[in-house]
């Protein structure tokens, strides 16, 4: 391996936390995810954190865990979706290691996040336009950033692991 750590960015619903679990355990690397860290040090769940203090307080929490992992090496690191919303987090996932996009369609979106409540950004009431306005905002800055793209729709973990590795 000639990056320090590996980052998993997507949307809600792509397997960035799964994935990242699988791949760190298959290449003898630490894991971590973001949203997990955040929540551990706040005590507070991050449906209530976007309630009590606001999507902007999350952002800075994210900035905060981000700067942290300074020094880091040998991580799988999952990423919330939206932790790319931030210039400034961008500039450190790619200082910090080689970034990976889980890409998904909408359809299989739906599926994996429609009974799913921990979600502060969508509503059940109208789940395929909350998910589709995120989609169009955040996977050019996906794409963009990302050294490395996976189609995720209608595949099983394994095969996407398996992905993985083969481009690391």
């Amino acid at each position: 391996m000639d990056f320090k750590n590996i980052f998993i960015v997507g949307s809600m619903g792509s397997g960035k936390t799964s994935i990242g679990k699988i791949l760190a355990k298959n290449n003898h690397l630490s894991f971590l995810d973001t949203d997990h860290e955040i929540i551990r040090r706040c005590g507070y769940s991050i449906p209530d954190i976007f309630e009590k203090f606001g999507e902007e307080y999350f952002r800075e929490l994210e900035t905060e865990q981000l700067k942290e992992m300074y020094g880091m090496k040998d991580h799988v690191v999952s990423t919330g979706g939206g932790i790319i919303l931030q210039k400034q987090n961008i500039e450190l996932i790619k200082d910090l290691g080689i970034i990976i996009f889980l890409d998904i369609s909408i359809n299989s979106q739906i599926d994996r996040v429609k009974n799913r409540k921990n979600r502060p950004l969508i509503n059940d009431n109208n789940l395929k336009d909350n998910l589709l306005s995120l989609k169009k905002t955040r996977d050019p800055v996906y794409k963009k950033i990302s050294n490395y793209i996976i189609d995720v729709s209608e595949k099983e973990r394994g095969q996407i692991v398996t992905e993985i590795q083969e481009i690391i």
